[in-house]
Parts: structure tokens; sequence; C-alpha cells
């Protein structure tokens, strides 16, 4: 081979070794070597990374209350509290619902809740802190003493023609005196299970089964309390507060309500007494109000 021969040679050598690494010349490529992989995000791996949460800014009444987002508790302390929803995608609106519990005193659980809808990246506040007609009252039973519950009856001036409404009626006894003293019938209502069952193994003991009706559940409930003119409460202040616009709103003028201790707010009663119990051994203070068609006017809050 001539010296020009071998020249044109290497050269060719040379030629194709750089076009066999070329992208342009996958043929030429040597045999088994892979081709360059350019990385790229799969379509869950894009659509994960563009989910983002929402976050809350929410405001507690009280220091120590529990606070949840969909029955999910929040940690955490304080009046106002910071928290982050579960990632949402671009196009997702979802409803959350906040849910604040706390105790105002030793004996009454407080619960609150709002609902809230939000997208991915929303920033929120929201106050908790606002009396809300759809807050809901637990209350510790403290029974009251049989001859207080009597001289409550007393005070309401039950009759033949009344029909009476016990919210957390504990053992029944107020509504069994109540329905002894000639009332023509009752009702009486406890979220507590054992209670109810209580009330009604009471009831029936009396004999009254067919007069009154136990009922389980949350006497915030009853909305319509049309047919009854005499209510009997030991229940709390928050409870009476809650259940005061119901009174205004679905109890007949002559209504009248009986509370043990506690009282209405600004609705003054129309009378005060306080009453010896030999049995509770001090004294106790009982409220009455009547329904009138003023008090009717009142606006609900």
């Amino acid at each position: 081979m001539t010296r020009y021969g071998s020249a044109i040679r290497a050269w060719a050598v040379a030629e194709l070794l750089v076009l066999a690494g070329s992208p342009a010349h996958p043929a030429l490529r040597a045999q088994g070597a892979p081709a360059p992989v350019h990385e790229q995000a799969s379509p869950d791996r894009a659509r994960q990374e563009a989910r983002r949460p929402a976050r809350l800014t929410v405001s507690v009444p009280h220091d120590e209350s529990e606070l949840s987002l969909d029955g999910r508790a929040i940690v955490g302390m304080g009046t106002t509290r910071i928290v982050e929803t579960p990632p949402l995608g671009p196009r997702e609106r979802r409803s959350f619902t906040l849910t604040a519990r706390w105790h105002p005193n030793t004996y009454t659980t407080m619960t609150r809740t709002k609902s809230v809808s939000l997208r991915a990246g929303d920033t929120l506040t929201v106050d908790l802190t606002r009396e809300d007609p759809g807050d809901r009252v637990r209350v510790v039973y403290v029974p009251t003493p049989a001859d207080v519950a009597e001289e409550m009856v007393t005070l309401a001036s039950v009759t033949a023609a009344d029909v009476v409404f016990e919210p957390g009626c504990g053992d029944a006894r107020i509504t069994i005196a109540a329905i002894r003293a000639g009332a023509r019938r009752a009702i009486c209502v406890d979220l507590d299970p054992e209670r109810a069952q209580e009330s009604r193994a009471n009831v029936q003991r009396a004999g009254l089964a067919d007069r009154i009706d136990v009922r389980q559940g949350d006497a915030l409930d009853v909305k319509d309390l049309s047919e009854v003119s005499v209510v009997f409460l030991y229940m709390g202040d928050h409870f009476n507060q809650l259940i005061r616009p119901i009174l205004w709103r679905t109890l007949e003028p002559g209504a009248r309500v009986v509370s043990h201790r506690f009282t209405m707010g600004d609705w003054q009663p129309d009378k005060t007494i306080t009453v010896l119990s030999a049995e509770g051994g001090g004294t106790y203070d009982l409220h009455l109000w009547t329904i009138t068609e003023d008090v009717k006017r009142k606006p609900a809050r």
C-alpha cells in the first residue's frame, strides 16, 4: 500500500469514530452500546409535585382548646393556631371542617365547628371565637335535690293543661314531679345514653310511661316547642344562651321557663326566689320567665 493509501485509510477510520459518537448516526454506534438516557419526570411524579396544601390561621376561644381538621387532631396551644391541609391538586377544591372543643368551666364542654372551601396554596383566616347558633354544649350531670325540683314545679304554676319540656333531664326527677303535680304530658331529652336509659326506667317505675316521652339526643335539635307551655332548665349559662332564641321563636305567649341557678343573659327573669333544701343542705336560686308578645319580637340572638 502506498503512503497515500495509508493516510486515506487512517483518515476514514478517524471519521467513522467521530460519526459513531454522534447522536445523529445511531447506526454507527458500537454494537451493544446503550443510547444516552435523558431523565424525564413521570406523569405521577409531576402531578405529585404540583400538589400543595392550603394554610389556615385559626383563632380559638381558649388557650387549651382542642382543635381538629376533619377529625384529625391539630397539636398546639394558644389562641392562634397555624393549620396546613393535606396536599391539594392544582385544580382541586375541597371542603374541610374545623372543630374547636373547650371547657369554659369544670362542668361544661363547648363544641364549635366551621366548614371552609379551599384550593391548593390558599391562605385563610378563620375565627372560631365568635358564638354561633350551631354551637353544642355538653354539661356534667348534677341532680337537682328532689325538694328543689318540687319548688321549681310550684314556681312554674303547673296546671292540667300544661305540656312540659326538660332538656338534660338526667334521671327525669323534675319531669316526673311536674306530671305528678298535674301536667298533661311531658318530653324530656338527654344527650347521655345512660341518663336517657335511667330516665326511662324511672318513668316506667313511676307508672308514667304513657305521659312522659323520654328521648336520647341533643335537646338543641328540638326546634319546634309550639305545643310546650313549661320548660325546666338546669343546664348552665352557655346552654341557656343557645336555647333562648328557640324559646323566643317557638313558645307561645303565656309559656313559662324555670331555671335552677342559671340565668338567660340580658333577658331578665320576671321572678327569682331562693329556697332552702333539706336534701341538698343549702340554698338554691330559681328563676322564672314568661313568654310575652314583646319577648317573641326580640331578635334571635
